[in-house]
């Protein structure tokens, strides 16, 4: 049998046990507000008896075992649902950063609130309809002309209102998303090696290990990110784990950590120093300020794929599938442009060429096309003394002033209303990618209606994401959050546990004064 004094380590490592599962019970307790906190317990097993009731042997006592003893805390996480939770945080990081740019573009695109440039067509449309019926009229084509002359700074408002946009967005990928993930990635390091640090002096590190969760869940907003560890051998046989945080991309995983080492992302710089555009690329250096090899197609999720995506994407302007980001609207808008006065420069000219009586043209000689930037009234146009404006294309009629008669101003009317394929060709090549089908008057409310199906979907995707975020954050939480009346149960029975083992450890102490003090006496 096991000798008397044996059962005190059995009492005392219960009360031990005890002890320390109420003090952990109590850190519970208190931390039951504290953000990111992950709920802990103790590690305790089972002391089974001594070695000499081996195999073999031939002892026929009872092998009692020696009490209980604690491995270490632990914290009540479910490593399953950190992955799907990180997934799932960068797909709602992706669709958040686009509808922020997206809901941008509406404010340029919304005609229905203020006189844009679906109002000033409508206005041109109004005063040339009144040229046609007195053709020769100077003071109601300078009207004309005044009406194309704020349509032009219509077209030049948008322009720069979408590129206010492009820049305020590079800006805040910038300063807010690049320069956050950059200290994220820091300060996870950091932690790393205080953890690292505390394992090898044998302390837990669980708070330190709650807030580089917290910051791995803030990471995972941003970028498509996984987890690995390895051990690392110490001494004295022992070893302890590093972590390591990977961007994963389609050729394999990227290191952005490694324990204390970390790597940093910028953007791209033309030679004056500012942030390169169109396109934005996205850049990684380890902390040598090495370059280590990435591509934007390896952003395909989180705040920085949306970010990508709406800088960078010009849907089906693009040679490849894409998403219809800023530059589709800016590439559509210069594309209404360009058509416009193609149709009204051909209209006006009677040559074959349609050239040599251009209403518009591009205010700056350099660039290859008209867009909705450089468009401006013709010099031609501007300059001329007289009528400009072709009013009839018609053979001359003997007796008749074919030039009151305006029906090519009608024409050039019925242009406009008249509905066409629209390509991203600027000649409507129907070989190229189709847009959609509109006349020149409907384009812009047509281009409107596109982006705010695309805001719609985009946020029925976001509702979605954050919807299953939210599920699975609450699974989570009900594995990893503290529940009151959870510890305060544990609390009674930790209590009790305390109590008896304290009781045990009692009763045998009088059973050793009975043994001692109060056996072979009779006699005496």
């Amino acid at each position: 049998m096991p000798s008397s004094f044996s059962a005190y380590y059995v009492a005392k490592s219960g009360i031990q046990a005890a002890r320390a599962n109420l003090q952990v019970t109590g850190q519970n307790i208190s931390n039951v507000n504290t953000d990111g906190y992950t709920r802990q317990r103790v590690d305790t097993y089972a002391v089974g008896s001594s070695g000499n009731n081996m195999r073999y042997s031939n002892r026929t006592e009872l092998a009692i075992g020696e009490g209980v003893d604690t491995a270490g805390l632990s914290q009540l996480r479910d490593p399953y649902l950190d992955v799907r939770y990180r997934m799932e945080h960068a797909k709602t990081g992706m669709t958040d950063t686009e509808l922020s740019a997206l809901n941008d573009l509406q404010t340029v695109f919304d005609e229905v609130n203020k006189d844009g440039i679906n109002t000033q067509l409508t206005d041109l449309t109004n005063q040339l309809q009144t040229l046609a019926d007195s053709p020769g009229d100077q003071s109601l084509e300078n009207i004309v002309k005044n009406s194309s002359l704020l349509l032009t700074k219509a077209f030049h408002a948008a322009s720069e209102q979408i590129s206010q946009i492009r820049e305020q967005q590079t800006t805040s990928f910038q300063e807010n998303a690049v320069g956050k993930v950059n200290s994220l990635l820091q300060n996870i390091a950091n932690i790393n090696s205080e953890i690292k640090s505390a394992d090898i002096a044998q302390t837990p590190a669980l708070e330190l290990k709650d807030q580089r969760n917290q910051m791995l869940d803030e990471l995972s907003g941003y970028l498509n990110i996984q987890l690995s560890s390895k051990s690392v051998p110490i001494g004295a046989g022992r070893t302890v784990e590093e972590l390591n945080v990977g961007l994963v991309t389609e050729n394999g995983t990227v290191n952005l950590v490694s324990n204390d080492q970390y790597n940093q992302f910028s953007l791209e710089t033309d030679a004056s120093g500012n942030i390169q555009q169109k396109p934005v690329v996205l850049q990684l250096k380890d902390q040598g300020g090495n370059p280590i090899s990435i591509s934007n197609d390896d952003f395909t999720t989180g705040v920085f794929g949306g970010y990508l995506a709406m800088l960078n994407d010009s849907g089906e302007f693009d040679s490849t599938v894409s998403e219809r980001g800023i530059g589709y609207y800016e590439k559509s808008l210069d594309k209404l442009a360009y058509e416009f006065a193609n149709t009204m420069n051909t209209a006006n000219s009677t040559n074959t060429a349609g050239d040599n009586k251009p209403l518009f043209s591009k205010s700056n000689a350099a660039d290859p096309t008209i867009t909705a930037a450089n468009i401006c009234i013709s010099d031609q146009w501007n300059n001329a003394e007289g009528s400009f404006i072709t009013a009839t294309k018609q053979d001359a009629v003997p007796g008749v002033d074919t030039s009151k008669l305006g029906d090519n101003i009608l024409s050039m009317i019925n242009d406009f209303t008249e509905e066409t394929t629209f390509t991203t060709d600027l000649n409507n090549d129907p070989s190229q990618t189709t847009l959609f089908a509109s006349s020149i008057n409907s384009f812009m409310s047509n281009l409107s209606t596109g982006l705010g199906l695309q805001i719609k979907t985009t946020q029925s995707s976001s509702d979605t994401y954050n919807s299953n975020l939210t599920d699975i954050d609450t699974q989570r939480a009900s594995i990893s959050s503290v529940d009151v009346n959870e510890e305060g149960i544990n609390l009674i029975m930790y209590n009790q546990s305390l109590t008896a083992a304290s009781r045990f450890m009692t009763t045998m102490d009088e059973a050793l004064d009975t043994i001692i003090n109060k056996m072979g006496i009779v006699g005496r």
